[in-house]
């Protein structure tokens, strides 16, 4: 059964559905070891609690799931915190303290040198970057996250930041699609960062790659997070994993967007993982910049997974801060109703949105970072995600700059990103058979 398959038996949008008895024991004697987790502040109560109502009432208040949730603070936690979240929910609730080991500046980092540089990083308008504790906090999330004693006996965990939105209703068990179909990490957002919060981890990354080849999965795919070569030459997604060239190209800042996702703990506290963090983490990287979870999170998994195992939750509707994905859905417009051909069973409190709006918001227009000649979602999707109208030929600066709703002949509001259907809509089938689609 492939994913979509498993989708399309597995999801059931009345919330009273309850299965056969034989159905209910199979389904325990496999029940998930998952928990969601949060890392959170005593004053973000009541962010904490507003993102929580939601997920209660959107997924883990159905029948059969009730997962655990799990807070992780650099403090202990307050009763008061302990009393509004527990309030939130039927599900178990587990109050950890990081311990010191996990949350302090380590032995190896010149401290003279991290304060010089992290005032020059938010000086230059790198967010929060000043911070000592956002120092910390990306390390943490970055890979201490999944060896705290807590997690050892959990297989997956959902990251559930403060104060987000969670839009439509999520009919199915996502951590039971995770498990039954063997997959390693999901998303659902990609967004290009601050190349300036970085500088140097591309390189540490290219170095890390060159000493441990045998690490890397053949079936792994580099090519979404590098620009082009000057030479023209295309890589195919097997180039950057088993070539001996010492020229790993130029990292393009793409990244997962990890305020969301789902994971296995398993791959996290694994020895791939474990060891390409410890390298960074021994270069100061987190210190001395301000590398982020979301990159490293990024090329871990695209260093170690098969992409086959890498799932785009496009049918979860979430928003944080600037950044949304609203998924395609059941509307009263002609056109959502076409397109809800694909996966089914989505109510949501939103209006769809093309992904490719979250591309830049990160990102100062005005950046003189090289872009991505594509927004990063379809740098990932690749194939006709990357086919632009026929004058649409220049590069994303310009597109974004005109915002040119037309500019691909997929526009982003297509239900099943991974399954395209043939569209009914007489202009872009047209374009399409002008390029022979």
């Amino acid at each position: 059964m492939t994913p979509r398959e498993w989708l399309r038996e597995n999801t059931h949008i009345d919330h009273s559905y309850l299965p056969t008895i034989q159905q209910l024991q199979a389904l325990g004697s496999t029940r998930p070891k998952a928990a969601f987790i949060t890392l959170v502040r005593n004053s973000e109560f009541e962010g904490m609690v507003y993102s929580m109502t939601q997920l209660e009432a959107r997924f883990n208040g159905r029948n059969l799931h009730g997962y655990d949730w799990i807070f992780f603070n650099n403090e202990e936690f307050t009763e008061e915190f302990k009393s509004f979240v527990s309030n939130t929910t039927s599900a178990r609730c587990y109050f950890e303290t990081i311990p010191e080991k996990h949350w302090s500046i380590p032995d190896w980092i010149d401290e003279s040198r991290f304060d010089a540089g992290r005032q020059f990083i938010g000086g230059i308008g790198v967010g929060k970057a000043w911070l000592e504790s956002y120092h910390h906090m990306y390390r943490w999330n970055a890979g201490l996250f999944a060896l705290e004693d807590r997690l050892k006996n959990y297989d997956w965990f959902w990251r559930v930041e403060p104060g987000v939105k969670f839009t439509c209703d999520i009919n199915y068990d996502v951590f039971r699609f995770m498990q039954d179909n063997d997959m390693v990490y999901g998303f659902n957002m990609v967004i290009l960062d601050d190349a300036r919060s970085f500088p140097s981890l591309w390189e540490r990354t290219s170095k890390f790659r060159k000493y441990h080849r045998d690490m890397l999965h053949p079936e792994s795919d580099m090519t979404w997070l590098l620009h082009p070569r000057q030479d023209g030459l295309v890589r195919s997604p097997q180039y950057e994993s088993t070539r001996d060239s010492d020229d790993e190209g130029e990292y393009n800042n793409c990244q997962f967007y990890s305020n969301f996702e789902i994971g296995s703990l398993k791959y996290f506290r694994g020895k791939e993982h474990q060891a390409y963090f410890r390298h960074l983490d021994q270069a100061g990287g987190f210190y001395y910049e301000r590398y982020g979870d979301a990159p490293v999170h990024t090329l871990s998994i695209s260093m170690f997974v098969p992409k086959r195992r890498v799932w785009y939750f496009r049918n979860i509707g979430y928003a944080h801060s600037i950044c949304e994905n609203c998924p395609p859905h059941t509307s009263s417009l002609t056109r959502d109703i076409e397109r809800q051909r694909g996966i089914p069973g989505l109510r949501c409190g939103c209006t769809t949105n093309n992904f490719d709006i979250n591309h830049f918001k990160l990102v100062p227009f005005e950046s003189k970072q090289r872009k991505p000649l594509d927004t990063c979602i379809r740098q990932w999707l690749g194939g006709r995600w990357l086919q632009k109208q026929p004058d649409h030929e220049h590069d994303m600066v310009h597109i974004l700059a005109e915002s040119d709703d037309d500019v691909y002949f997929l526009d982003g509001t297509e239900p099943d990103p991974y399954s395209v259907p043939m569209p009914r809509d007489k202009v872009l089938r047209k374009a399409l058979l002008r390029i022979g689609g």
